[in-house]
């Protein structure tokens, strides 16, 4: 299901930045003042009533068995549950990222700021996206920023995850990308405790730190090979193969094909944002991503588009990306 920003999640989102949808409140977040800012989101479990069907009254619920939703705490949003859960389900509400995580985060001198945090599904889904302190930089190019993306939602499929990502600054435009990190670098069902939550939480976050390293090396080894058009030619047919259309058939699933070849080889040829580094294997990287971020249509409405682009930036796959990834590293 992809995740949904709603005016609800909008109202209570907040950035460092002006994020490219222009919605939430945009301004320095406070640690101190972010501890409270999932307040709004709290859930309980309460049981599930269903209308008694053996009486008159339309208005007479009753239990239904031992079944159990999670429905939010705050008067305002009695009238929003997000999932059915069994007893063994253990609430850890969003507060704990920003209340518990991130204030000993900050004491290890690893993070510079809070880059945004925020809900989807009308509370149902949560997450808090730090800068971690130390930037790559990449000469004649950007700088890299490293990325520490918390997550955790109100559902029983829904862990409480991590993923280490990050963004090029170039320009005041941004690429980011998950590929060079794809599993989550923690990820627990609702099963245990908070605070051992937390503890592993942070000693992952503390290992992944520690890969800053290797992150700088993959980024100037892939910066500084060549690629040329041949070879871009050849991973485009491998990325968007041409597709075989019998006699009779639509002629769109051409025309998509060809629209996506030729925004690629926008990205890759003319895009001014990575002209610093055309023509080498990161280069060719960063055009797919960006192709993928900004030009791939998604299906549904503006709203729909903008949501899913944002949650898959966030927590999702970008397989096109992720294909490239792996083809530009053989």
């Amino acid at each position: 299901m992809a995740h949904k920003m709603t005016e609800l999640d909008a109202k209570h989102a907040h950035y460092a930045e002006t994020p490219w949808h222009k919605l939430g409140t945009v301004g320095h977040i406070w640690p101190v003042e972010a501890e409270e800012m999932f307040d709004w989101a709290e859930v309980e479990k309460r049981p599930l009533y269903i209308k008694d069907p053996g009486d008159l009254d339309p208005d007479e619920y009753v239990p239904l068995g031992n079944r159990q939703v999670l429905q939010m705490v705050e008067p305002w949003y009695r009238h929003i549950a997000h999932a059915e859960v069994t007893d063994r389900y253990q609430i850890v509400q969003h507060s704990f990222m920003t209340d518990t995580i991130v204030p000993i985060l900050y004491d290890t001198g690893m993070v510079e700021r809070i880059e945004s945090l925020g809900t989807y599904n009308n509370g149902e889904v949560g997450y808090v996206s730090l800068k971690l302190a130390n930037d790559i930089e990449i000469p004649g190019w950007s700088k890299v920023e490293s990325m520490f993306n918390i997550g955790n939602g109100h559902d029983k499929k829904i862990p409480l995850l991590a993923t280490q990502s990050a963004r090029a600054v170039v320009c005041a435009n941004t690429f980011q990308w998950n590929v060079l990190d794809k599993t989550p670098v923690y990820k627990f069902r609702k099963m245990g405790k908070p605070a051992e939550m937390m503890e592993e939480a942070v000693r992952a976050l503390a290992d992944s730190f520690n890969r800053q390293e290797t992150y700088r090396r993959n980024i100037e080894r892939l910066s500084n090979e060549e690629y040329s058009n041949t070879q871009w030619r050849h991973l485009k047919q491998q990325l968007m193969p041409e597709p075989h259309v019998d006699a009779g058939d639509s002629m769109n699933t051409i025309t998509r094909w060809i629209n996506n070849t030729e925004a690629l080889d926008f990205r890759f040829h003319i895009d001014a944002d990575i002209a610093g580094v055309r023509n080498t294997k990161w280069g060719a990287l960063m055009a797919v991503q960006a192709w993928e971020q900004k030009d791939k249509t998604i299906k549904g409405d503006k709203h729909k588009r903008q949501s899913t682009h944002q949650a898959n930036v966030m927590f999702g796959k970008l397989p096109m990306t992720n294909k490239a990834a792996e083809l530009l590293s053989i």
